[in-house]
């Protein structure tokens, strides 16, 4: 009986080890919608360079995108831009040339453009954040409702 156990103890050891050393390898589908929607984003800056099949096929380990480590489904999208700071009890920043300077920054750094239907064929996707870009002049995309494994939206400043 002693013996069982420690051999089941040996295996369940050995499958947690290669289950943490085994990389996260993207599913094909799933970069293709993800390249799509690259497409379909203004990304001034390059933020997205990492989303480019032929450098690096394994979007697993893309900028901002995060897989299930077990079923390496794309779960999560951190595409957010963070936005200078603003004091709003002063009316402007304390300090206007800093202040301008950031908000160029940010303008050269926010995504902006459309925000591709392609998104709903991500069906294990969990957590998008888009919060912080230039979607302005973009409605949000009623086929986000849609999409019903979401557990985490922010479209805040979006």
């Amino acid at each position: 009986m002693n013996s069982f156990l420690l051999i089941i103890v040996f295996l369940h050891l050995c499958w947690i080890s290669l289950s943490l050393s085994a990389e996260t390898v993207c599913i094909g589908s799933e970069r293709e919608i993800l390249v799509k929607l690259k497409h379909h984003l203004k990304d001034p800056s390059n933020r997205l360079s990492s989303w480019n099949a032929t450098i690096n096929s394994n979007c697993c380990q893309w900028a901002g995108v995060v897989c299930h480590t077990i079923t390496s489904h794309v779960a999560e999208l951190h595409l957010t831009t963070l936005r200078p700071l603003y004091d709003d009890s002063l009316g402007y920043p304390l300090d206007k040339y800093v202040y301008d300077n950031a908000f160029r920054e940010y303008n050269r750094r926010a995504f902006s453009g459309e925000i591709n239907p392609c998104l709903v064929d991500l069906k294990h996707l969990n957590y998008l954040d888009l919060s912080g870009n230039l979607f302005y002049d973009v409605p949000i995309p009623s086929f986000i409702a849609t999409m019903t494994s979401l557990t985490h939206l922010n479209l805040s400043h979006a």
